[in-house]
């Protein structure tokens, strides 16, 4: 069978590391031309060097002209734009870490919003002409369960990905008549470079990898034209101690001592 993403062209904002570099990896796997955007030069050159992409560009998804570059540039080199993975983002401001809001200071809370909430806009925004043009598109917006619920200390990220959610399902509606799928991706825990950002606060033993994110995602952009999942929770498997206990066999029991 012909891989349904084969010869599409897509955009991955955050490429270079974290979740958005485990997509660049899963589409170029699929036959996708990838463009990675990102701030980290280095780390940038990295992902084309090992084949995560087609495209480097280090740019500023916060900066509305870097967007409109982004978006210009992918249609100059490849013809079209057919799916944009937004998936930057960042936990807290630079060198804060976790605190009540009474202590966020207001460059904090712009830093963390133009970033992650701002920039999802932005980007969004800048890929919709050519995908309105060509009637089809897809869309992943990566948001997370703290936009579900509000957690204490991360009030700047938790309002950023509500935001998330609210502009993605707005995005949705406004563009579905065109053939432009939107769709979120809300992970839990994750084991990447952002949960550094936590300072002191230990990176739960059972966390996500940043691939099975991505795959994910991947499976989300292959469905049917037909076929649209509006939201997707990705979270660790948690096994309650005692759960279930008294329905394991005794063959269970040798083979989890062994």
């Amino acid at each position: 069978m012909t891989e349904p993403l084969t010869g599409q062209v897509a955009i991955v904002t955050g490429g270079a590391s974290g979740i958005g570099g485990a997509t660049c990896r899963a589409l170029k796997a699929r036959g996708v031309r990838v463009v990675a955007v990102d701030m980290n030069p280095q780390k940038l050159a990295e992902q084309k060097q090992s084949g995560g992409c087609d495209e480097p560009l280090s740019l500023d998804v916060r900066r509305e002209e870097d967007m409109e570059k982004m978006a210009r540039e992918t249609v100059e080199r490849f013809g079209r734009i057919d799916i944009l993975v937004a998936s930057a983002g960042i936990l807290r401001g630079t060198g804060s870490t976790p605190r009540p809001l009474a202590n966020v200071s207001v460059e904090e809370w712009d830093q963390v919003i133009e970033t992650n909430l701002r920039g999802m806009f932005l980007s969004n925004r800048a890929v919709l002409p050519a995908m309105l043009r060509q009637r089809r598109g897809n869309i992943v917006n990566i948001s997370s369960v703290s936009g579900q619920k509000g957690r204490p200390f991360d009030a700047p990220y938790c309002a950023s990905k509500f935001g998330v959610i609210g502009m993605s399902e707005s995005l949705a509606e406004e563009v579905r008549n065109s053939g432009i799928r939107v769709q979120i991706v809300l992970p839990d825990a994750v084991d990447t470079p952002m949960w550094d950002q936590n300072g002191p606060v230990p990176r739960p033993p059972n966390a996500v990898s940043p691939d099975r994110v991505a795959e994910v995602i991947v499976y989300l952009l292959a469905q049917p034209a037909d076929t649209m999942i509006p939201s997707v929770v990705v979270a660790p498997f948690r096994t309650r101690r005692g759960v279930g206990a008294k329905y394991r066999s005794k063959d269970d029991e040798t083979e989890q001592r062994s």
